[in-house]
């Protein structure tokens, strides 16, 4: 029996059309990918800091101080390529009240979280007294070297520092609050490279290690 040349060709025609609509598809999905592969925040990991200070009550602006400070120093990280040119870095902020216990249940809760290496906080005496708790949970923690819930004179502040902070801020002036959670902030993310670079990925016990190491 002949076969039908027409319909031959219109069942040929019909893979071809079958076959080109594949190879689209299959392009379409490659490029999705390249561009995914090319956007750096889509596959850095991330790593935290965290603060710890008060952003309610009597003494919230001095939280609110240190928040723009840290804000500042992670986004100002993360613009230069984050830790090691690896890692991205995140924030978590908790409110400690600038009162003991809260200090202490904060430090639980930073210590829950795995991706958290470090933190800043007791601005206090009352809130310092937190640093036994952050030993015994094996984590971080930078203090200032005074109790900055206490008035303080205004502090030389940079320049261009300051017209960083504002655009953080929203305006706002940086005090010593603001000049000394900066500087920490930095100095723990700085750490974290440090651990980044000797062990290929920031942990707790390499941050506290490379912390105590920096020439500061």
């Amino acid at each position: 029996m002949r076969r039908n040349g027409a319909g031959s060709a219109g069942s040929r025609a019909a893979r071809r059309v079958s076959r080109m609509v594949s190879y689209a598809v299959w392009a379409g999905l490659c490029a999705l990918l390249l561009a995914a592969c090319n956007l750096p925040e889509s596959v850095k990991p991330t790593v935290k800091i965290g603060l710890s200070a008060p952003f309610e009550g009597l003494y919230r602006d001095l939280g609110h101080e240190a928040l723009h400070a840290v804000r500042l120093a992670v986004r100002e990280r993360n613009a230069e390529g984050g830790v090691g040119q690896r890692f991205l870095v995140e924030l978590v902020a908790l409110n400690d009240l600038n009162e003991a216990d809260e200090a202490v249940e904060q430090a639980r809760k930073m210590a829950v979280d795995p991706g958290v290496l470090g933190v800043l906080g007791g601005w206090s005496q009352e809130t310092e007294g937190a640093r036994a708790e952050y030993e015994q949970l094996g984590l971080t923690f930078l203090t200032p070297d005074v109790d900055m819930s206490f008035p303080h004179s205004p502090v030389s502040v940079d320049a261009d520092f300051a017209a960083r902070y504002a655009m953080q801020s929203g305006g706002a002036v940086p005090g010593p609050v603001a000049v000394w959670a900066y500087s920490a902030a930095n100095r723990l993310m700085d750490a974290m490279d440090a651990a980044t670079h000797s062990d290929g990925h920031p942990t707790r016990s390499g941050v506290r290690g490379a912390v105590t190491s920096l020439d500061w």
